[in-house]
């Protein structure tokens, strides 16, 4: 057990190397966010049983869960933990759980492949005999063996070699090969891999869904484009680092009924999605935003077990978010009428700010990475802005008036639940947070300019729907002074 603290514990759901990101000019170290050296691609094929048929469309059951993940590096261990875990339900009479995930193994030649197996898992395994499992790959260490699959020996659909898990395309190919192949009245859809929020860098190395060999992944733009072809799901659980930000969530609102995810690095022992499992055989009828809650719930506990210094999660009602801008556009409104860039200025030094870049798991400090973060708490952003502000004009009284009223509506309406233990990786106590972060100008730009920072950038902040749908937009152009 110890071994396997210690492998998931040190292991984070992010990608970008700083490199990549161009902050290597300021003398930072890049982040080994990848260990490629074990899984370098091959041809060879599994010595594996052979695929089981692939299943034709059956009864509605209550529930389908769809996992999909990226994973061809480090966190091949906690994926395939993952995995393991989940068998340990299975799927049922009324639950469904279909799976695409890239394995990194080790073949009876001493070869390893990295092939993405499409499955749909069948009843539970034998526990005892899944932990041996778990314990011996722990144990082990260096690269899997493929005798983990022997689990799964009967649930396997497909298997294929060389596959672009990190291209959008393929992962809506899964998604529709799901809902049409094991329909369900509700479906959750899970992403397990690397994620980067808003920051889509260019070719060198990227971010959220990531594919470490073939180094794509889906950009903000694309998620929108996955979502669209995946259509409505009732749950969407990003295991991912960075994710839960109002600009994402603009991306997909229109697709899922609730979002659950982190605005924090997030740790690769991810949510307990045996339990989530367990909980849909009990009771299907359960709403989505209490399940949402069980997996926020579930995460912390699993930070608090591991010893792990701290984390969060929330969930976000996406019926919600219309109302949300409504109320940030007030406020907005309220503070572009009051141009004080000096109060705004304090507020970008001290609002609780997200590891967007990884620099607190290298060799630097959480100041630094607090320095060049891009991403913020807003409700803490909101709160410096109004505790700051004098009420000796009508323009202030309303200022902090509508600041109260946005801050009152992500606290009690946007976010459902907001689950979180001891310090973030910048090193604010998570108390501060409450479950939403957003863009906001660092205190120090990457590059050292604007328009330099955004060479680096695939997808252009002001291109997103957020910033152009929102009064967001506006507000962060007069702040950097854009036109």
């Amino acid at each position: 057990m110890k071994k396997i603290l210690s492998t998931l514990v040190v292991a984070f759901l992010f990608s970008v190397p700083v490199k990549a990101a161009g902050l290597s000019d300021f003398g930072l170290d890049s982040v080994n966010a990848s260990d490629l050296s074990e899984i370098l691609p091959t041809d060879a094929s599994y010595a594996a049983p052979a695929p089981a048929a692939a299943p034709s469309a059956a009864n509605p059951k209550e529930w389908t869960v769809m996992f999909y993940s990226t994973t061809k590096d480090q966190l091949r261990y906690a994926l395939t933990w993952q995995l393991l875990e989940m068998k340990k339900v299975g799927s049922t009479a009324k639950v469904n759980v279909v799976v695409q995930a890239a394995l990194p193994v080790k073949g009876l030649d001493g070869i390893i492949s990295t092939p993405t197996i499409r499955m749909a898992l069948g009843k539970a395994g034998d526990t005892a005999e899944l932990d041996r499992t778990i314990e011996a790959m722990f144990n082990a260490g260096g690269a899997i063996d493929q005798s983990v699959l022997n689990s799964f020996a009967s649930d396997i659909v497909s298997r294929t070699n060389n596959t672009d898990t990190g291209n959008w395309k393929n992962v809506a190919d899964f998604t529709r090969w799901a809902k049409s192949n094991y329909p369900a009245n509700r479906y959750a859809f899970v992403i397990y891999g690397h994620g980067n929020g808003i920051f889509d860098p260019k070719k060198e190395t990227k971010g959220t869904l990531m594919d470490t060999e073939t180094q794509n992944y889906v950009t903000l733009p694309e998620m929108r484009l996955l979502m669209a072809q995946t259509g409505k799901v009732d749950i969407f659980v990003m295991t991912s680092c960075i994710m839960q930000m109002a600009e994402v969530a603009w991306q997909i609102k229109d697709y899922t009924d609730v979002i659950v995810g982190s605005s924090e690095l997030m740790s690769a022992v991810g949510y307990n999605l045996n339990g989530m499992l367990a909980t849909l055989n009990a009771n299907p009828a359960i709403s989505s935003r209490q399940l949402g809650a069980q997996l926020a719930d579930g995460y912390i506990d699993r930070i608090k077990a591991f010893e792990i210094p701290g984390g969060h999660a929330s969930v976000i009602l996406t019926s919600r978010l219309p109302a949300f801008v409504e109320k940030l556009n007030a406020w907005v409104d309220a503070e572009l009428a009051l141009k004080d860039k000096a109060a705004v200025t304090a507020a970008r030094k001290e609002v609780a700010r997200f590891d967007i870049f990884g620099l607190s798991i290298d060799t630097t400090t959480s100041a630094m990475a607090r320095t060049f973060s891009i991403s913020g708490d807003l409700y803490d952003f909101v709160s410096i802005m109004t505790a700051g502000l004098p009420q000796d004009t009508p323009e202030r009284v309303n200022a902090a008036q509508k600041g109260r009223e946005l801050m009152d509506f992500i606290s009690n309406d946007l976010i459902y639940k907001y689950s979180y233990t001891g310090v973030s990786n910048t090193g604010f106590d998570y108390a501060r947070a409450h479950g939403l972060s957003v863009h906001i100008p660092p205190v120090k730009m990457p590059l050292g300019l604007l328009s330099e920072f955004e060479k680096v950038l695939e997808t252009r902040y002001w291109d997103l729907p957020f910033a152009k749908e929102s009064g967001w937009g506006g507000f962060l152009n007069w702040i950097y002074g854009r036109k």
